[in-house]
């Protein structure tokens, strides 16, 4: 594994050994030495592969020549030109309305449509391709490398499919110009995974990665929950689906409860506020249209209890939670994403030029004034923040910064332990004072040594009995008995 400590001490979450001195000149050495370049190459070249599947979508839109097939008995029977006929406003109403009905079965609709394959369609569609062969190679090489770990990373899997469907949206420009259903389906996916995986890209920057980060756990987050309580989902749907299905109306909102998919997806809506209370339940009451009014109110106030209140709360504090998380350890995962990077880069590049650009030793004359900085890191430290400050100030700082509340945790535990152990102690010299009472122990200080002289003895004899009218350890009828003698004999000694 290339970077054995740096990998190590991200494996471990070491965020101060990250955040030292030499572990950030080593990063920095990399990053100035390979990684800023090869990394904004590859931000550059799919910069161009975006516009170029943006500018083929928009080219496969723009074309006045679709055609709408109806794939009906009767539509079989007609010619092919009148199958291929134009789609007229009413089609297109009826299809996208379906309580416009006319009495025919629409449920076989395919698209099909002719595009005019320009300069730019050409140029753009080779563009496309030559990226998808270029990086095709590069998956599987990393895929060979990686062996099943390769396959239970998600960006993988989203990689090859934008570019199958990629592939699928430009295969019009092989069969002249000829689109169907699945061309335009396959070019919304592109669109919409080209763009997704540019926000990806980003998350290796400082600045705004940390967002692109935030919003990757969130989705974890949310993919969780809802797949737990996709089985509420479920239950509800099929609820519904029983209980609306059977009124005789061509309004929308009962027609989304006519299939159990359709009953599904409609309560999905209704739980993000899309109930649409009077038009689905309050006029077909009043109308006499709702077979089972009763059980469609009850279902009704369980699902707006639970699903809008309850379940979309509880979202919002899972969601809250994981940022807090996520901003505290904000520049663990950012060194840590500039350790996963050289990591990457070096398994995919020759052991040669790794050689040659690696060093052994770098010299810090830290009062020297610094350089100007190139274009290409001014670059960086305005849109994106460089990866790594030039004055210092990303250091330790910004660590003990991250990990205060970790230290205020630390330090509230230490106290605490600090009071049990003076409670403690304070208990064991209760229990030693009453274990020597009990067994009436005898201590040197209990006795007045020979050498000491009249006065000293009277002054402690004095103070011996003011602590047995004081103490309870002076009480033992042993120590009253030698204690009278002592005073007796010093009152012959004054006479």
């Amino acid at each position: 594994i290339p970077l054995p400590a740096l990998n190590a001490m991200v494996a471990h979450g070491r965020v101060e050994l990250l955040a030292h001195p030499l572990s950030q000149k080593y990063l920095q050495m990399k990053w100035n030495s390979y990684g800023k370049y090869f990394h904004l190459a590859n931000l550059l070249f799919y910069s161009v592969f975006l516009f170029f599947v943006t500018l083929f979508a928009a080219q496969l839109m723009n074309n006045d020549t679709s055609q709408l097939n109806q794939t009906t008995p009767a539509a079989e029977e007609s010619s092919e030109q009148d199958s291929l006929a134009p789609v007229t406003m009413a089609a297109r109403y009826k299809h996208y309305n379906p309580s416009y009905n006319t009495g025919q079965n629409d449920s076989n609709l395919r698209v099909e449509s002719h595009m005019t394959v320009s300069t730019t369609t050409f140029v753009s569609g080779i563009g496309i391709i030559v990226y998808i062969l270029g990086n095709a190679m590069r998956e599987i090489l990393q895929a060979y490398q990686q062996k099943w770990h390769y396959l239970i990373e998600p960006i993988n899997l989203i990689s090859w499919l934008l570019y199958f469907s990629a592939l699928v949206m430009i295969w019009p420009m092989f069969v002249q110009g000829r689109c169907e259903s699945g061309n335009f389906s396959a070019a919304s996916v592109t669109v919409f995974l080209s763009w997704f995986n540019l926000l990806l890209f980003l998350q290796r920057f400082d600045q705004v990665g940390l967002y692109v980060v935030m919003f990757l756990e969130i989705l974890q987050t949310l993919i969780k929950v809802l797949t737990v309580f996709s089985i509420l989902i479920i239950a509800f749907g099929l609820s519904f689906y029983i209980l609306l299905s059977k009124i005789k109306s061509h309004q929308a909102n009962h027609q989304s409860f006519s299939s159990i998919p359709m009953s599904l997806v409609r309560t999905f809506s209704m739980m993000l506020g899309e109930m649409d209370f009077l038009g689905t339940y309050v006029q077909p009451y009043y109308s006499s249209e709702l077979p089972y009014p009763i059980p469609s109110f009850i279902i009704l106030s369980l699902f707006m209890i639970l699903m809008p209140i309850l379940l979309m709360n509880l979202l919002i504090g899972l969601a809250v939670g994981d940022i807090e998380s996520v901003r505290r350890n904000a520049q663990l995962k950012r060194l840590a994403m500039q350790v996963v990077l050289h990591t990457e880069l070096e398994r995919k590049l020759p052991q040669m030029w790794l050689e040659m650009v690696d060093r052994n030793e770098l010299i810090e004359y830290p009062n020297e004034k610094k350089c100007k900085l190139g274009f290409m890191d001014s670059i960086l430290r305005k849109w994106f923040c460089n990866p790594f400050s030039d004055e210092g100030k990303g250091g330790i700082d910004f660590v003990l910064d991250s990990n205060e509340d970790y230290i205020v945790t630390e330090l509230e535990k230490q106290k605490r332990k600090l009071r049990e152990i003076g409670s403690a102690l304070d208990s064991q010299h209760q229990l030693l004072r009453l274990i020597v009472q009990k067994m009436e122990i005898k201590t040197e200080a209990d006795d007045v040594d020979e050498g000491v002289s009249t006065g000293d003895g009277k002054g402690l004899l004095t103070l011996g009995c003011g602590r047995m009218m004081s103490g309870s350890r002076w009480s033992s009828p042993r120590i009253r008995k030698k204690l009278r003698a002592a005073m007796s004999f010093n009152k012959s000694m004054s006479k």
